[in-house]
């Protein structure tokens, strides 16, 4: 059996420890406006280079995809068991996001490729893989060392296995839901805490985050309505990227938001439903056009982000889809921002405006 404290053994130097150590007795700074013009840039600093949009090699976006498929079935596997009663493993799983962690760029390569690997059918499935993805984005930018990495990875990869026990009629439902199927759903941290209590001898923080991933900043979240440090770092930076990803994707009861809107309403949450300190980490490493996103450029071309600009979020790397005519871009065109001071992007649109 694999052991989580092997494992971390393995990647956990003295310095390492220190970080973690330091890392805990910091503080959550409040979020400003300021801190998001900040990232903008003004007008007269120079654009920071970007790493050019480059294809990835046949054999390395197969590796990414191989192991974004093998995500895929192992949530499947968990599902089958949470609905036949049965318990799970999590060594194969902990094997899998320990290799991420310690291979360069590999959780950037998984962001990047995530929008052409989710599993379009089955939205619980790519919603648990996207959240581990984006999560450990944030974590990165948060410093966290290796351990740190691994155990918010875990936990936000399983989070959301309490939904498994709602009834896929609640679920899937066209229209309103009744009050009844409300409190059913909402349920589902105190099964998801549950389930995961089998782990807690050794996992104590899974049942935990899975438990508060609703919570929110200011006491407004549930099951318990606890607010600022008595959430967990990891449940709120899960729950986070939780509401992002429900945000952007359809739902039978409603449409989904394009991903720049998206961000932009969690930045105006500012202190009130998550904390300022991971919003402003997520703006840096998600980026306000996240990877996917639609834009028009004020040429009238409309293309897809490809890559994202922590330095500069507005000015990021998109490929063109159609000319400024309207007419489809049948060749590979890139055009980075940064390098392009004239081009800039005046609105997202959304997919069935394409």
């Amino acid at each position: 059996m694999v052991r989580f404290s092997d494992i971390i053994k393995n990647n956990l130097t003295k310095k390492q420890k220190a970080e973690k150590s330091e890392k805990a007795e910091k503080q959550s700074s409040s979020f400003r406006l300021s801190d998001l013009e900040e990232l903008r840039l003004s007008r007269d600093s120079k654009p920071a280079p970007i790493k050019a949009a480059v294809p990835k090699p046949k054999k390395e976006t197969e590796e990414i995809r191989k192991i974004y498929l093998s995500f895929q079935t192992y949530i499947n596997e968990v599902r089958t068991s949470i609905l036949d009663n049965k318990s799970f493993k999590i060594d194969s799983v902990l094997i899998l996001i320990n290799k991420i962690i310690n291979t360069p760029d590999m959780i950037n390569e998984l962001y990047q490729s995530s929008i052409h690997f989710s599993h379009k059918e089955d939205y619980a499935i790519s919603r648990s893989i996207n959240t581990l993805v984006y999560a450990l984005k944030i974590g990165q930018g948060l410093e966290y060392s290796k351990a740190q990495l691994l155990e918010l990875g875990l936990a936000a990869l399983l989070y959301d296995v309490g939904m498994f026990k709602i009834p896929e009629s609640i679920i899937k439902k066209n229209g309103e839901l009744t009050g009844s199927e409300v409190t059913l759903i909402r349920k589902h941290p105190e099964i998801g805490r549950d389930i995961l209590s089998a782990f807690k001898e050794n996992y104590p923080w899974l049942s935990r985050v899975a438990y508060e991933h609703h919570e929110r900043e200011n006491g407004q979240g549930y099951p318990r309505g606890i607010k600022g440090d008595e959430i967990c770092e990891y449940a709120k930076i899960t729950g986070m990227v939780d509401t992002y990803e429900a945000m952007i994707h359809s739902r039978p009861h409603r449409k989904a938001i394009t991903q720049h809107v998206s961000v932009k309403e969690l930045i105006w949450s500012k202190n009130l439903m998550f904390s300022p300190k991971i919003i402003k980490v997520f703006i840096k490493k998600i980026s306000i056009y996240p990877i996917g996103s639609y834009v028009r450029l004020n040429n009238r071309a409309v293309g897809m982000v490809i890559h994202t600009n922590e330095e500069n979020p507005i000015k990021p790397a998109v490929k063109l889809l159609f000319n400024g005519k309207g007419k489809a871009v049948t060749e590979e065109i890139i055009i980075k921002l940064s390098e392009n001071p004239l081009l800039c992007i005046t609105e997202t649109i959304s997919i069935d405006e394409i």
